[in-house]
């Protein structure tokens, strides 16, 4: 199944690479190839694997420092 590309989030190519398309304050869509080695697409299928356009990257949560004070 494969989605347009006009939303947000990390995709799959045929050839395996991670593609995210980030949100940009201005509302236009930024588009990152995790392997650097390939510049472009080049009309590559792309599948949909997660609404987060971050994933899998792992973000440090932090805590609210007033949740555990007396």
């Amino acid at each position: 199944m494969t989605a347009p590309l006009r939303e947000p989030g990390t995709y799959r190519t045929t050839a395996g690479t991670l593609v995210h398309f980030r949100p940009t304050p201005d509302g236009t869509l930024v588009l990152d190839l995790e392997d650097e080695r390939s510049s472009k697409l080049g009309g590559e299928a792309l599948v949909k694997l997660s609404d987060d356009p971050y994933w899998p990257d792992v973000q440090p949560r932090l805590s609210d420092p007033e949740l555990f004070a007396d």
